[in-house]
């Protein structure tokens, strides 16, 4: 029950919650609590140049003026010269189907992608190959009766065969954004004209200036990106990125193919008005 206060027979409820008011006037009251809130203040304010700096410094962004993303985008950091049209932004794209960027492209802007990073399309054969390193360590330590101790210095790849050191080597290993130079790679090799772009390398990184419609970019939109390209805006629209896999032909699941791919891949896209 409210606690009620005592006086010319009226009882007046009180609250024992407090409104921004409250905290206000506390605060305009009593210095320290000025401190306190200073010291946060400048803490804010010194991570986010450090983030400004890290990101200047190991992604080779120089700005002017700098923006973090939205929260809905794959856009982490742009930064504006101040004056003109000029933007470089960096991106990340991960390898489990389209995303779009929010970053607008208009009729004439000249893009400059330079991309870094690994990706692997074939999850399953990760997994595959660790489980036959555990079975391969097995029968290693029980063959020299290895045991799991402190003092046993000796570790069970120190015995693999040349043999089972083949059969450890990743059938389809990681990938930068060029993707598998051999760009006729595929699990069944009937999949390769189902890929997004089929004559262009498996995995590797492809971008979009999508001006359709639909809910992912044409084909006829998409371009082979890779570790750098560049690329003149014919039309206005928006840039999307994706990496070169399989698109599915159900509907209910068109990333299919995506979904058994891990990695990342950042791509810093410079655009200019000329």
């Amino acid at each position: 029950m409210p606690e009620q206060q005592q006086g010319g027979g009226d009882s007046v409820p009180s609250s024992t919650g407090r409104t921004m008011a409250d905290f206000l006037d506390n605060l305009l009251t009593d210095p320290k609590r000025w401190l306190g809130l200073f010291m946060l203040l400048g803490s804010l304010s010194l991570m986010a140049l450090l983030i400004s700096w890290l990101v200047t410094r190991f992604f080779g962004v120089s700005a002017t003026e700098i923006r973090l993303g939205p929260e809905s985008s794959r856009v982490v950091f742009e930064s504006v010269e101040k004056g003109t049209a000029n933007r470089e932004i960096l991106v990340l794209v991960h390898p489990q189907g389209w995303q779009k960027t929010d970053i607008d492209i208009e009729p004439g802007n000249h893009l400059l992608f330079k991309a870094e990073g690994s990706v692997n399309i074939d999850l399953a054969g990760i997994i595959d190959d660790v489980q036959l390193r555990g079975k391969f360590e097995n029968e290693v330590a029980a063959k020299y009766k290895l045991i799991r101790t402190p003092a046993e210095k000796r570790v069970p790849e120190d015995f693999f065969s040349a043999e089972q050191r083949q059969r450890l080597q990743l059938v389809r290993g990681w990938i930068d954004p060029d993707g598998f130079k051999n760009s006729s790679y595929a699990s069944w090799p009937g999949r390769r004209e189902r890929r997004i772009l089929p004559d262009e390398n498996a995995g590797g990184l492809l971008a979009a200036l999508k001006t359709s419609s639909g809910e992912v970019p044409l084909k006829s939109e998409t371009f082979f990106v890779g570790r750098t390209q560049r690329f003149v805006a014919s039309a206005r629209g928006t840039l999307w990125f994706t990496v070169n896999d399989v698109q599915s032909s159900d509907g209910g699941n068109p990333n299919l193919f995506f979904n058994d791919n891990v990695g990342l891949f950042w791509v810093k896209v410079r655009i200019t008005g000329k």
